[in-house]
């Protein structure tokens, strides 16, 4: 019997459903496509909830897997309320869907027509709604865009997280929002700029937090460069800042990548909210700021100096631990240290000190690993896996049978529509279960197989490695050590001993 899909996916540009939550909207939407489905007798086999915010496909998990299935030619349909829910994005995304639901012949199903992708017609016809779709949401983003800059120019706050020190609360009798001081928020707020101006540096203000015990908005400790953040924020002097940070798109390897960049070129409005600190005080504080920030110096070239850099994390606290350079009194001698040291206990060590022993807990792994895989390899958790997953599809297939059992019984009169109903949603709910154990099991057998096959090049790496470390620049090192390992943790007891643990990127169960 033939198998369909739903997806179901919230626009944030819906206009029927603006008061509504995404929630509330899939749930309307997955109503309108039951009663379809019931009314023409689809089998609906699989749900897709999409609940994300996202133009491309790259931004969209669920209907990366949806096309996925289609392409596989798992279903004679695809079942949507209308076609902007499936591609609203660049042409090239709307080609690519439009060519996976023709290859594949899938249909896609809306309460108003039903598109068949591999006839000529209702090919040109699908294209032509993606292309309308394409369009309408550039014009609805314009607009977007004009609304938020006229709602900064009048001076309400247009992002959804309230700055640190504020709330975010609803303008009576009008549109928008505006803030409000967050009463211990805002007292740390003013301590900071009032710390500033008394000459005290960014570090310093971040560890009289620390040592006050004042959170931060999620509970973790103060840093030097959030404090930074707070005091270059025009907000705090009651004013709302439109244009500062912008989107930029680019393409990598395909795939539509997004950045955040800061801009200096900006619009400044005054804003509906209280300032904390003076226009004075904040633009005497940016003063100190630029007097204190050193000429930055051009270099001619960069030199990875710490081969463990993105790898070695302290065992104690989890933050990173970095390396840097005593002063010349001290021989320049370079050190690891935890980020986190003031608060964190776990002692800083010599670097070359630390390069011995990583190397030396390198080479005891390489002999271990070298005689597991020598001796069993992953023969046994791959014959698991596979045993499992042959359990799996016996248990598919019953419920299968189930399926058309109940299907035969309703057309024979034997179950009632709402009996079958309540049964079917029983046995789809089960094969739903199932295919996600199959999925997890299949990944689980890939990476051993891949583990399987890899022992044969990571146990080389390890070994090119560890023959030619003397020899190597350290962005040599860097690279052979992310390809061997997916972390190294840190400590350096009050014995001074160090202790280094080692995690390969071996296969996880």
């Amino acid at each position: 019997m033939e198998q369909y899909a739903k997806y179901l996916r919230k626009s944030r540009f819906d206009r029927d459903y603006a008061e509504m939550s995404v929630e509330e909207t899939l749930r309307r939407h997955e109503a309108i496509l039951d009663r379809l489905a019931e009314e023409r007798g689809y089998r609906v086999t699989k749900t897709y909830y999409e609940v994300v915010s996202g133009e491309s496909i790259a931004a969209r998990p669920e209907i990366q897997k949806l096309l996925e299935e289609v392409n596989a030619g798992l279903y004679a349909g695809v079942l949507v309320v209308d076609l902007e829910r499936l591609a609203r994005g660049n042409s090239a995304d709307q080609a690519y869907i439009s060519q996976v639901f023709q290859f594949s012949g899938t249909k896609i199903i809306t309460p108003a027509k039903v598109y068949d992708p591999s006839d000529e017609f209702d090919e040109e016809y699908f294209e032509f709604g993606l292309f309308m779709s394409r369009r309408e949401y550039k014009t609805i983003t314009r607009r977007l865009i004009r609304g938020r800059d006229s709602s900064a120019s009048e001076g309400k706050y247009i992002s959804s997280i309230a700055p640190y020190g504020y709330r975010r609360v609803k303008l009576l009798g009008e549109k928008g929002y505006t803030l409000e001081p967050h009463p211990q928020e805002a007292e740390a707020v003013k301590k900071m700029f009032e710390l500033f101006l008394r000459r005290a540096g960014t570090k310093q203000i971040a560890n009289a937090l620390n040592d006050l015990s004042v959170p931060t908005r999620h509970g973790g400790l103060w840093s030097y460069t959030t404090v930074g953040q707070i005091l270059a924020n025009p907000v705090y002097m009651g004013k709302i800042r439109r244009g500062w940070s912008r989107q930029v798109k680019s393409v990598e390897d395909g795939v539509v990548k997004k950045r955040v960049r800061r801009t200096e070129d900006y619009q400044l409005y005054d804003g509906l909210h209280p300032p904390l600190v003076s226009e004075a005080d904040f633009l005497r504080v940016q003063e100190l700021r630029r007097e204190r920030q050193p000429a930055a110096r051009v270099k001619k070239a960069f030199h990875l100096q710490n081969a463990f850099a993105g790898l070695i994390f302290c065992a104690r606290c989890g933050s990173r631990v970095g390396r840097t350079t005593l002063s010349a009194a001290q021989h320049s001698r370079a050190r690891l240290r935890c980020v986190n040291g003031r608060n964190c206990h776990n002692a800083s060590a010599d670097y070359q000190a630390v390069e011995q022993e990583v190397v030396t807990a390198l080479r005891g792994w390489l002999s271990g690993y070298r005689i597991h895989i020598d001796a069993t390899g992953y023969e046994e958790e791959l014959s698991e896996c596979r045993t499992r997953l042959l359990r799996l599809a016996r248990e598919a297939e019953k419920l299968s049978l189930q399926l058309d059992n109940a299907h035969d019984l309703v057309e024979q009169g034997v179950y009632t529509p709402a009996v079958f109903q309540e049964r079917s949603a029983k046995l789809f709910s089960a094969l739903e279960g199932l295919a996600r154990k199959r999925a997890e099991l299949e990944a689980l057998e890939n990476r051993l197989q891949a583990a399987q096959n890899g022992g044969a090049n990571l146990i080389p790496k390890t070994e090119a490695l560890l023959e030619s470390y003397d020899r190597m620049t350290n962005h040599e090192r860097n690279t052979l050590l992310k390809a061997i390992l997916r972390r190294i943790e840190y400590e350096k007891g009050p014995d001074g001993k160090i202790v280094i643990d080692l995690y390969p990127r071996l296969p996880k169960g």
